[in-house]
């Protein structure tokens, strides 16, 4: 049983995980399995015993609606049910229309969904969730919802077609002879409402407008593997990650800021959470068995210990080496690349990799489909993978207590000659650094510059306006926000600045989150192109 901090009253956690990568119909996928897993294991770690993981087949409407019931039934006033599902998701014309504001339904496709014949069974509406929630409530429990797919929109940046097609949560299909027959109550409008259900907090992996891809991200060996971003970041947060104050209760603002900003750092800003309802910021959401690790600088990474330097010594293989593949070259080139890159595991396209570099366009391309550098020959390479490296490092290091990093007007692809504006919310702290990571690994120094002031306002996000020029590509922004001065960091990264040097960029970083008092950073990408 997994109970409340010291003080608190007593109640338990029960979970019901359910990750489906085996489709009839759909496209299959390849990291929903692998979210169910890693989320079970974390409720498991901090201690929830009543615990229901269903996978692929197992995973059907029947046995899911009966499994939901029977956890309810066997919960008491007070205890908290978390469901999170990893699969394919769907958005049908609304069955009663007016029923929804936007006139469609959301849908979760299990595995064994058809289009048309009792395969059609095999999906379950909003509505349905809403209900299944309305009750909980009405017996006094909590619960956490986290649905990890999507149901329409599109991709934020286009993908460039050198890189693997993105396996996305969605599908699109018609239903031609629909066995699926609803009544009552599970008609009804089932949007999210604060009113209706307070007890319910709602995590889903992307708005309405976006499309959410698997992406490769650090795996349980060492290495990386497909995984939802959402997903990945709740199983963290619910280890004690997100427990900022460190009093064994995750409560639903540490839990937001948390997911929201890890998510869209992890994903390139792709997706964007919808966390509901967006009041009542310090409820408990979950009792933790224990927070983290005491010490100062809040700066625990995602996924191992707090990155001081000793950690971080080997910064460049977080997450596993970087996949590199190469596309348009000869063999004499293609010898030179892989002498170029000792340090990068070179694969095949088709073989999920984080960079491909198109030898004859002499452009590489993120496996997520972003062009992240042009003109690059083999005497540059060395210098993209090693701040892709990098970008992953920063990502660690800022995982815990995160900047919220945007750029205005949008997070897509801004051509030449635009103005733009990089903006750093979230700031407890006055003294602000800002560096910009380009695509081949120069270092830019950004903020403060001679005459800056030497401490920002706190009131309100701080703007800096920047115009696109070249080289084009990724410039990754970096910010870095602490209590205690700053002043060594920026003279140490003002050295750095207009050098190939991403690798000890983050070493400086590590080595002043080390000994900082509140720590805060982020990472934010901006795509450029002519």
């Amino acid at each position: 049983m997994l109970t409340g901090a010291p003080g608190a009253a007593a109640e338990t956690v029960r979970g019901l995980v359910v990750g489906i990568d085996d489709y009839v119909e759909l496209r299959d996928l390849q990291g929903a399995v692998n979210d169910a897993r890693d989320i079970a294991g974390a409720l498991a770690r901090v201690g929830v015993r009543d615990l229901v993981v269903l996978k692929n087949g197992a995973a059907t409407r029947r046995r899911l609606a009966a499994e939901w019931e029977a956890l309810v039934a066997r919960s008491a006033e007070g205890d908290t049910l978390v469901l999170t599902y990893a699969g394919h998701g769907g958005q049908e014309p609304a069955r009663v229309p007016g029923t929804e504001r936007d006139g469609r339904d959301e849908v979760l496709l299990l595995g064994g969904f058809r289009a048309n014949g009792p395969g059609t069974r095999e999906r379950i509406f909003d509505n349905e969730l809403n209900q299944w929630f309305v009750k909980a409530g009405r017996r006094g429990l909590k619960v956490v919802f986290v649905a990890d797919s999507c149901h329409s929109g599109t991709l934020t940046r286009s993908v460039d077609s050198r890189a693997p097609a993105p396996v996305l949560r969605t599908a699109a299909y018609t239903i031609t002879d629909d066995m699926l027959h609803l009544e009552g109550p599970a008609t009804e409008a089932a949007s999210i409402d604060e009113a209706e259900l307070p007890h319910v907090s709602f995590l889903a992996a992307g708005q309405e407008h976006e499309q959410v891809p698997e992406i490769a991200l650090p795996g349980a060996a060492g290495g990386s593997e497909p995984r939802g971003a959402l997903s990945y970041v709740f199983a963290r947060a619910i280890e004690g990650k997100a427990d900022l104050d460190r009093d064994g209760v995750l409560r639903r603002g540490e839990l937001w800021r948390f997911v929201r900003e890890n998510v869209r750092m992890m994903s390139e800003a792709r997706q964007t959470p919808n966390l509901l309802p967006t009041r009542r910021e310090n409820e408990p959401v979950l009792p933790l068995a224990a927070g983290p690790p005491a010490g100062g600088g809040d700066t625990q990474a995602v996924h191992g210990e707090a990155p001081g330097p000793g950690v971080m010594a080997g910064w460049e293989r977080q997450g596993g080496p970087v996949r590199m593949a190469v596309l348009n070259a000869s063999p004499k080139t293609h010898l030179s690349f892989r002498e170029a890159l000792p340090d990068a595991d070179v694969v095949l396209a088709s073989q999920s990799p984080d960079l491909v570099w198109d030898a004859r366009a002499r452009e590489v391309v993120t496996g997520m489909g972003d062009v992240v550098a042009y003109d690059v020959g083999v005497a540059e390479l060395p210098g993209v993978v090693e701040k892709w490296a990098a970008v992953r490092a920063i990502r660690m290091l800022s995982a815990a207590a995160s900047l919220r990093l945007r750029v205005h007007p949008h997070d897509g692809a801004h051509r030449e000659g635009t103005r733009i504006v990089v903006e750093v919310g979230g700031l407890r702290h006055p003294r602000l650094t800002l560096i910009g990571l380009a695509g081949t690994g120069n270092v830019h120094y950004l903020y403060p510059l001679a005459g800056d002031p030497d401490a920002v306002s706190v009131d309100g996000p701080f703007r800096l306006p920047l115009e696109v020029t070249p080289p084009f590509g990724a410039d990754h922004i970096v910010a870095v926000s602490a209590g205690s001065t700053l002043a060594s960091l920026n003279v140490a990264l003002a050295e750095l600045d207009g050098r190939r040097a991403a690798g000890t960029a983050v070493e400086r970083l590590a080595e002043a989150a080390a000994g900082a008092t509140d720590w805060w950073s982020g990472i934010q990408g901006l795509y450029t192109r002519p």
